[in-house]
């Protein structure tokens, strides 16, 4: 392992709010296990969705994926349910965030090159010219908390925003602290890895996941 890879390693076991060179998740080998994607719309707990997932018919994920879900689900405080933001996406999905996001950065600074708004763009999303991203693999899952009614507990900042306090251990107000610590707390139970630049993103088998939990191949490839 490179010394600059273990370094951030380390830091990211430690605690530090810190991510991985987007070249070392690269590197990971991909060993495809073919483990079925299932619909998580048809699990036996209480979940809400996102505007976009509302409106859709099916959202998959990998079986693993999904069980371990419904297990954190049902470690929940009472009355706290999990909000699913986004699952598995398509490729032509994932170029379209890319696009939106690239752009948002160029109209923020306006007098950065193309490099310096890409490496601020691959920071909050998976850059698609370079292969997929977790999302692709169905091992991906943003998710969020909110009450039994659906509304959404304070997390600090609406999901999908990109401004510095996405970062999963920013300083933001107590109860956002404190939310989401919960969500780590219990998807950490289930194996799962957050990315540090997001709070609200998670993985479990792909690239992601075992450069962050010190493995050098995943099971889980992009769902054809």
């Amino acid at each position: 392992m490179r010394l600059d890879i273990l370094k951030a390693y380390l830091k990211y076991k430690l605690g530090f709010t810190v991510g991985l060179p987007a070249f070392s998740i690269r590197a990971i080998k991909e060993c495809e296990n073919g483990e079925p994607m299932v619909d998580i719309k048809k699990s036996n707990v209480k979940l809400f969705f996102g505007d976009r997932l509302t409106k859709e018919k099916n959202v998959f994920l990998r079986k693993s994926v999904v069980d371990k879900i419904i297990n954190a689900a049902k470690q929940l405080p009472a009355g706290i349910c999990f909000i699913i933001y986004d699952a598995h996406r398509s490729l032509k999905y994932q170029q379209q965030s890319w696009d939106r996001d690239y752009k948002y950065y160029q109209s923020l600074y306006p007098n950065e090159t193309d490099e310096q708004i890409t490496l601020r763009t691959r920071r909050v999303t998976a850059d698609p010219r370079h292969g997929h991203g977790g999302h692709q693999t169905g091992g991906a899952i943003d998710i969020g908390l909110c009450d039994e009614n659906g509304v959404e507990l304070d997390m600090g900042t609406p999901y999908s925003s990109v401004d510095r306090n996405i970062r999963t251990k920013a300083k933001v107000n107590k109860t956002a602290q404190g939310n989401r610590q919960l969500l780590c707390k219990i998807m950490k139970k289930q194996k799962f890895v957050n990315y540090p630049n997001e709070w609200w993103h998670f993985c479990y088998g792909d690239q992601m996941w075992a450069a962050y939990s010190g493995k050098k191949i995943c099971p889980y490839g992009m769902v054809k």
